[in-house]
């Protein structure tokens, strides 16, 4: 069944045959994963399960809130099964950008490249995710994480990737491991979710 973009873009779940709406904006899943890289994965979790039902306490009170999470999955995964990048000069174990340090850059791609102003357009997380992917590879931000992401001998590649380095305190891992982290995490702690 072909569903996802080429249709109309969800606004609610139904959690045992019962209409919920959702808060889809963009900045809800871009603070939670930069949450889930903290200690406090469970508050993490928490705080934005809240953010995305307005109905969480009504949620959680139906004794709804492991449906609620699949959904929240689903959503976040954007209709789409899991995808790991194994291919030739993928880095498994590198950050190569931050939500938070790299603000400005996303800010201009998104604004140069979209004409969409992040700090003000309330953009749906699947658009979202769309124009992230299709970023051109000529606009800056993407240059900076090819540097973060280059594993050659190119001296001048190698000083630039030291010019662009995300500070130490990140934590090093990849999109597509600190996504599946979210998933394992959500999936594996529906247990203390539930009050």
């Amino acid at each position: 069944m072909l569903r996802g973009m080429y249709y109309k873009l969800p606004y609610y779940v139904y959690l045992k045959e019962e209409k919920y709406y959702i808060n889809t904006d963009f900045r809800i899943f871009i603070e939670y994963e930069e949450e889930m890289q903290g200690k406090d994965k469970k508050q993490a979790s928490i705080n934005c399960l809240s953010k995305f039902y307005p109905a969480f306490l009504e949620i959680i009170n139906k004794g709804l809130l492991e449906e609620a999470i699949e959904k929240f999955i689903w959503f976040y995964k954007c209709d789409k099964p899991d995808v790991t990048y194994n291919g030739k000069g993928s880095s498994s174990k590198k950050q190569i950008f931050s939500y938070k340090y790299d603000d400005l850059y996303i800010w201009g791609a998104f604004k140069q490249h979209f004409k969409v102003d992040l700090t003000r357009d309330n953009i749906h997380w699947w658009k979202f995710r769309a124009m992230w992917l299709s970023l051109p590879r000529e606009c800056e931000f993407s240059k900076i994480k090819g540097y973060r992401a280059y594993d050659g001998k190119d001296k001048d590649i190698l000083d630039l990737k030291e010019y662009y380095k995300l500070p130490k305190n990140e934590s090093e891992i990849s999109d597509d491991l600190r996504r599946r982290e979210i998933y394992e995490s959500l999936k594996q702690n529906e247990r203390w979710l539930k009050w």
